[in-house]
This record gives C-alpha cells, structure tokens and sequence, in this order.
C-alpha cells in the first residue's frame, strides 16, 4: 500500500505547471501593487464570453455574470491581494479577492489545484492560474494557464492551454459599462 501513495505522489507533483514570465519591453516595472488600481474594460472586442475579464480573473470557472459590458475596478488590499470589483450598468454586482504575489513585474495569482487520485484506476489533475501585468499604456496584461490531465487504467490523456489577453484602462468619467463617452 505505500509504494502505491509513493507512486501516486511522485506523479502528481511531477505535473506541476506554472506560467512563463517572458521578458518584454513594453511592460511597466511594478514594485506594488498599488500599480493595479483602477478601472479596466471588462470585455475584449469579442462576443466570446469567455474572454470577459471577469471570467479570466474567476479561477473557479463559474461565471457570475455573463454580461457584455461593464468594468471591473482593481484595489490592492495587501501585498499579496488583490479585491476585483464587477460593475454593470453603473451597479456593483460582485466581488473576487485574488490571492498572488509580486513576481518580476508580475502578479502571479495562486493556483487553483483539484486533484482527484485513485492510483492505478483513475486520477484527474486540474491546475487554472493567471498573471497580470500592465503596459506603458496602463492596458491590463493577463496570461492564462489551465493544464489538466488524468488517467483511466494506464491509458493518460492531457490538455494545456495558455492563453493571453489585453484590457483598456478606463480613465476616471466613463460609463459604466466600459464605454467612452
């Protein structure tokens, strides 16, 4: 029975997977988070809800608000947090406290793991992370990981996926739905 804990073990910490921080020349250096404060488009110029900020910063997959505008306002509480605020139609509709850390100009967020084992039958690994970074520009920067993996008998099949993407700063007097006026 413990060799096969120490299997098990050896396996699901050998699959860790992390973002890559490339070095690029058109991102700000960043000493705190404070650098984050402000409010950004929640969407990109895409009907693809799943490219809403709101859902890329929501490691859990479970999108509040499938909306097509809005903003989402960004407050360092710490130096390890950050509160993400949705906004619709000029209303406060819910709130994310994004757990990371600074790292090369960086906010690197904690990973979201699920990890389900049965040594030698079936195991399922689910590991979701983003970054956040902003350019001269002040647009927001964020890179995202979801890598997943598992097995049934000796059969292993896996999906990784980093994708990236950019959302505008909106200056202070924009409506709320992320529009200029």
């Amino acid at each position: 029975m413990k060799w096969c804990l120490y299997v098990s073990c050896i396996i699901l910490l050998s699959s860790c997977v992390s973002l890559k921080q490339t070095k690029q020349d058109h991102i700000r250096k960043i000493s705190d988070l404070s650098a984050f404060n402000g409010n950004y488009s929640n969407r990109i110029n895409s009907s693809d809800s799943s490219n809403l900020l709101w859902n890329q910063l929501n490691l859990d997959h479970m999108p509040a608000f499938n909306a097509k505008g809005g903003r989402i306002e960004l407050q360092a509480i710490d130096k390890n947090k950050i509160k993400a605020i949705l906004f619709l139609d000029g209303e406060r509709k819910s709130e994310l406290a994004l757990k990371g850390k600074m790292k090369n100009n960086y906010f690197v967020s904690v990973h979201k793991r699920t990890i389900i084992p049965i040594p030698f039958i079936f195991g399922k690994f689910k590991n979701n992370q983003f970054q956040l970074a902003l350019s001269e520009d002040n647009t927001l920067q964020i890179d995202c990981l979801n890598n997943q993996w598992g097995w049934v008998f000796i059969f292993l099949a896996s999906h990784d996926q980093t994708r990236h993407y950019e959302y505008k700063y909106l200056k202070q007097g924009l409506e709320a739905n992320g529009d200029l006026k």
